[in-house]
């Protein structure tokens, strides 16, 4: 009888323990996970502020002045506002979603010597201090000097991620509404490019960059003024140079100078070249900066034939009254004539008609044969031999370049070189000037 008293008592306390065990896991269940709530552990009005330092790479800091903020290493040094900005606003309300109170051990925070440590007034000295990263990421240890360890944004050290030159205000090229052209010197002699569109300097109105009177590629000339046009000046070196030698500077490799208008927008100096890398400023400034020494290279050591048209020729045909062509001994006059056709029932019409000896040549497919003549090579300064193999003859209705000439020569046995009024232009393909004669006999002949 004893004995089943205790079993029943055993049997009851088992089940009061599994009741109350269910009665946990219930309620453990049915109440939900709370979470840290965010609260502000430092704040500041940006206004209010009147200094700002920070020590991450380096310890720089800024004091506000009547002018701007102005840097307490050198005064001379040239801020990038929108850096102190951005970091004034990261100032403005820092939450943290967890407080570590007391801590007796800084240094397993970082804290101790601090990732980042700003120093801020606003009427107030503040000391605030940046640690390691949280092993879970995204968050990072922070002291506002109440002796607690808060966990805040990672993003709040980003803004302060910076050495002194990081927030230096760099220098922007002169905008140059009207691009005229661009002077190199150099101290071997160097070049003047200029833009001069309906200058009659050519038979055609589609060159409008020059040197020295000659025509120019316009887009080779225009990637060689986008090089000085449209430098990134971001890698500068020294802010405030008082000795330009050191880079130089002082007897520049180079001086460009971009025209806008025909006149002097601005002018960059270039000087020693250090390995891959070449040391540039703004003629006036102190602003030293190092960029690819391509530059200087480019620069230095263009001629007129890397910028040459490679058009075989550039002819305007409306411009064109008549063709002389000489071949195999033979020359033929084309001429082009204005026909006015009547129809029956409808208005009259204008046709542009070419004749040879009073008959008329379809000469469009010649003209386009000739016009689409591809290059494969510069040819300044190669002078031909012998006769030419063909020679064109081109008579304009304009004042200057009223007769342009143009021979084709044999040259190798890949090649043939031509000329254009004397002056060796450009090499094509031997199989392309064999096809242009042959359709030039089919058609005169």
């Amino acid at each position: 009888m004893k004995r089943m008293k205790k079993v029943l008592l055993l049997l009851l306390v088992l089940a009061l323990l599994a009741g109350a065990t269910a009665a946990v896991k219930l309620t453990a269940k049915d109440v939900p996970n709370q979470e840290d709530t965010a609260v502000t552990v430092f704040s500041l009005n940006p206004e209010a502020v009147t200094a700002l330092g920070w020590d991450y790479s380096e310890k720089i800091s800024f004091t506000s002045g009547d002018d701007g903020w102005v840097c307490d290493q050198d005064a001379a040094f040239p801020v990038d506002e929108t850096y102190l900005t951005a970091m004034l606003d990261a100032l403005t309300e820092v939450t943290s979603t967890k407080t570590i109170e007391t801590p007796e051990n800084l240094d397993q925070y970082g804290l101790e010597v601090p990732v980042c440590k700003i120093t801020v007034s606003d009427g107030e000295d503040h000391t605030l201090a940046i640690g390691l990263e949280t092993a879970v990421g995204g968050q990072r240890y922070f002291s506002n000097g109440d002796g607690n360890v808060y966990l805040v944004a990672d993003s709040l050290l980003e803004k302060f991620q910076y050495g002194l030159y990081d927030v230096l205000k760099q220098q922007t090229l002169p905008q140059v509404e009207n691009l005229s052209g661009l002077t190199v010197e150099t101290p071997g002699g160097g070049y003047t490019i200029t833009r001069q569109e309906g200058s009659n300097l050519t038979y055609s109105d589609d060159y409008v960059w020059f040197w020295d009177g000659r025509p120019l590629d316009n887009e080779l000339t225009g990637s060689l003024l986008s090089t000085v046009t449209n430098l990134n000046l971001s890698r500068c070196v020294d802010y405030n140079a008082d000795d330009l030698s050191q880079y130089g500077l002082d007897a520049p490799t180079v001086t460009a100078t971009v025209l806008g208008g025909g006149e002097a927008a601005y002018t960059l100096e270039i000087g020693n070249s250090d390995g891959d890398t070449c040391y540039l400023h703004l003629q006036g400034s102190r602003m030293v900066y190092q960029l690819d020494a391509a530059l200087s290279d480019t620069l230095r050591y263009t001629t007129y034939a890397d910028l040459q048209p490679d058009d075989v020729l550039l002819m305007d045909w409306d411009t064109v009254q008549s063709v002389v062509v000489s071949l195999d001994g033979s020359e033929y006059r084309l001429d082009k004539t204005l026909e006015k056709t009547t129809a029956e029932d409808g208005p009259s019409t204008v046709e542009t008609v070419w004749k040879c000896d009073g008959e008329t040549v379809e000469i469009a497919s010649l003209l386009d044969s000739l016009t689409s003549l591809d290059s494969n090579g510069y040819a300044s300064g190669i002078a031909p031999e012998g006769a030419p193999e063909i020679t064109f003859r081109i008579y304009r209705e304009r004042e200057n370049f009223s007769e342009v000439t143009l021979c084709i020569y044999a040259y190798n046995s890949t090649s043939c070189l031509v000329t254009l009024d004397g002056v060796s232009t450009v090499t094509v393909r031997r199989e392309d000037a064999a096809n242009l004669i042959a359709s030039v006999r089919s058609l005169l002949e």
